[in-house]
């Protein structure tokens, strides 16, 4: 299953490596000539969820609306085969060894956890931790409109919700670390960009000019 957006990526120590996401993993080292599928289905997998969109009428069936895909991937540019996973469906998976081992490490549980079925929107490898992932969700399709950004430094066996700073019904589209300096971030949400220069704990609004839109 592929939807309109799915990843695309080189491996950032291995120039010949391809990965291409659908609801599970492939890679390529010859230019695409064959694939092979790296994972299992790292999604939800619903498959009432799955039907033909647009009701009976106006039936939208062009292959790309598929539900339950992978829709964020990332490999660790400090340490070879680690590779996370993001789905649309609210799954976070890490692997260690290149693609042969999956664990599913999805930050979840009380209040500072995800909700169900969120859209992983974005994820990005920490540049000083080889365990570490930050990773911006969105739940505004189920009329959720809160910012979510996550962080692990320790390959998603726990989690710190890092949202302080960010207005509530800012939801957040996607964050990125600065490679060269550590602890400073950027976030894009649905009215601008915001950036924390305290090691995740603050955010600040960097709106200046820029007009309410969508980042």
């Amino acid at each position: 299953r592929f939807n309109w957006n799915y990843p695309i990526l080189f491996s950032p120590h291995a120039p010949n490596t391809l990965y291409a996401a659908a609801n599970v993993l492939f890679k390529t080292t010859d230019e695409g000539q064959t694939w092979q599928a790296i994972s299992p289905d790292l999604t939800r997998n619903i498959k009432d969820k799955q039907g033909p969109s647009g009701g009976p009428i106006t039936k939208d069936n062009t292959s790309v609306e598929y539900y339950g895909t992978i829709f964020a991937v990332a490999e660790s540019q400090l340490e070879a085969g680690v590779i996370w996973t993001g789905s649309d469906d609210g799954l976070v998976h890490v692997s260690r060894d290149g693609g042969q081992n999956w664990t599913d490490v999805t930050p979840t549980g009380g209040k500072d956890g995800l909700p169900v079925e969120i859209q992983i929107n974005s994820i990005e490898p920490h540049p000083f931790e080889a365990g570490g992932l930050y990773l911006a969700a969105t739940a505004y399709k189920n009329d959720d409109f809160q910012p979510y950004l996550f962080k692990t430094t320790d390959f998603g066996k726990n989690w710190e919700k890092i949202t302080t700073g960010i207005p509530a019904g800012h939801f957040t589209r996607v964050i990125r670390a600065d490679k060269g300096k550590r602890g400073l971030l950027f976030a894009g949400t649905e009215f601008g960009v915001h950036m924390s220069k305290e090691n995740d704990k603050n955010w600040q609004g960097m709106q200046l000019n820029l007009p309410p839109v969508p980042i």
